[in-house]
């Protein structure tokens, strides 16, 4: 790593403060437009510019990194962040709302790139998943914790919109005032998606998994709920059991694949996750309806982190900004249209939720296997099979066949 675990503590604390900024802000801007007359449509137009921002995101944000760095990168993005937050305070017109959405999705994408190609630039592969695991509990308890803003500060006004200012100005400082150092500075790479997949297909397509699951699990948890018959409280309560699975179980799950091969952890996560939504489908022990929701928002929460860490496993650092980019992209195409997929199936069964997300994880999981017979494990820990070398020159080593062997270990 280039500058030990302390490396780490800038971005994961601007990452933390941010995501309680954009938590408040995920839920000001529905109830905000609802406020001032806008139908569900308009508000349901709003979510879907934004993910598609983080799609538009996705797509150009290394060549800003490689050209200006991580630190100023994160500042830059923030900066735009805010600026759209401004003008949100400042502003009621239903259209420019729209486009600021759209916007706003930009920057949050290069935000979270910046965040994420920081921390696997610097890692190992024998503490990555650990790193990515800490990442995602910054994320999500900040995200939840952003929420209590809305007793205060509510929604009216523009107080709500000087704190989430106030918020984003401050998760930069962290960054910017840092004196150890950043990854260094690439070339922009050219790694594309094609070439993604055929050096990475499990990282790639667990990531896209991922986005179908989360976004299916995010936007339509709480109308499944509601279908059901379930009152306001109780679904708030069943939502937030399944959010805090994701948040506790993250860090010893990723733990677990820093010692173990990977793909073996993923395929087990994968089939827990088909155990549990068939329990949830068949309405199995509904008395414990509340441990379900909770593995599976652990299952589903950690599938993320899990595949993202795979798939830069071995990556060489000229890559890293790259692959995190197409990963992410892979991850957004996902989550824009899983909850397309999963509202027909909820519209064929009362419990298509459920079964889209059984479909999605039972397929991931013989793909895991399918490439588990492909290719060898990557070695990231002291299970390293131990082979003698006699003492040589740094030339000796860089013309080693096993060093260009470990480098292109397929994920």
């Amino acid at each position: 790593m280039f500058g030990g675990f302390r490396s780490f503590v800038a971005p994961l604390v601007g990452l933390t403060i941010f995501s309680a900024a954009n938590g408040y802000l995920m839920s000001l801007v529905p109830l905000r437009l609802n406020l001032e007359g806008s139908g569900s449509f308009e508000i349901g137009l709003a979510a879907a510019l934004y993910h598609f921002g983080l799609l538009l995101g996705a797509f150009r944000t290394e060549r800003i990194i490689s050209a200006i760095g991580h630190i100023r990168a994160f500042a830059a993005f923030m900066a735009l962040l805010g600026t759209v937050v401004g003008i949100q305070g400042l502003v009621s017109d239903l259209v420019l709302w729209q486009v600021l959405r759209l916007l706003s999705g930009i920057a949050v994408a290069g935000i979270f790139l910046v965040v994420e190609s920081w921390l696997l630039s610097g890692s190992e592969p024998s503490n990555r998943g650990t790193l990515l695991a800490l990442y995602m509990i910054s994320y999500y308890g900040a995200s939840a914790a952003g929420q209590m803003f809305l007793g205060p500060f509510g929604v009216e006004g523009y107080a709500p919109f000087l704190v989430i200012l106030a918020l984003l100005a401050a998760s930069s400082m962290p960054p910017s005032l840092t004196r150890l150092p950043a990854p260094p500075i690439h070339p922009p790479s050219a790694l594309n998606i094609f070439k993604l997949y055929q050096l990475t297909p499990s990282g790639l397509l667990g990531c896209m998994a991922s986005g179908l699951a989360i976004g299916s699990l995010y936007g339509l948890l709480p109308l499944h709920f509601a279908d059901q018959g379930v009152d306001d409280k109780t679904t708030g309560n069943l939502v937030a059991i399944t959010i805090l699975g994701g948040m506790l179980l993250q860090y010893p799950v990723g733990r677990l694949s820093d010692r173990v091969d990977r793909r073996k952890v993923l395929i087990a996560i994968s089939f827990l996750g088909v155990a549990v939504s068939v329990f949830l489908i068949l309405s199995l022990f509904s008395t414990l309806m509340w441990v379900w929701l909770f593995l599976l928002g652990g299952v589903i929460f950690t599938l993320y982190p899990l595949a993202i860490s795979h798939g830069c496993d071995h990556m060489p650092p000229e890559d890293m900004v790259a692959a995190t980019q197409g990963m992410l992209l892979a991850y957004s195409l996902g989550a824009t249209i899983g909850p397309l997929g999963s509202s027909v199936a909820m519209k064929l069964a009362p419990n298509g939720l459920f079964v889209s997300l059984a479909v999605v994880m039972l397929a991931l999981a013989v793909f895991f296997i399918f490439r588990l017979r492909q290719r060898p494990p990557i070695i990231t820990g002291p299970e390293e099979v131990f082979v003698p070398m006699p003492g040589h020159t740094p030339v000796v080593s860089e013309i080693n066949p096993r060093t260009d062997q470990d480098a292109l270990v397929d994920k």
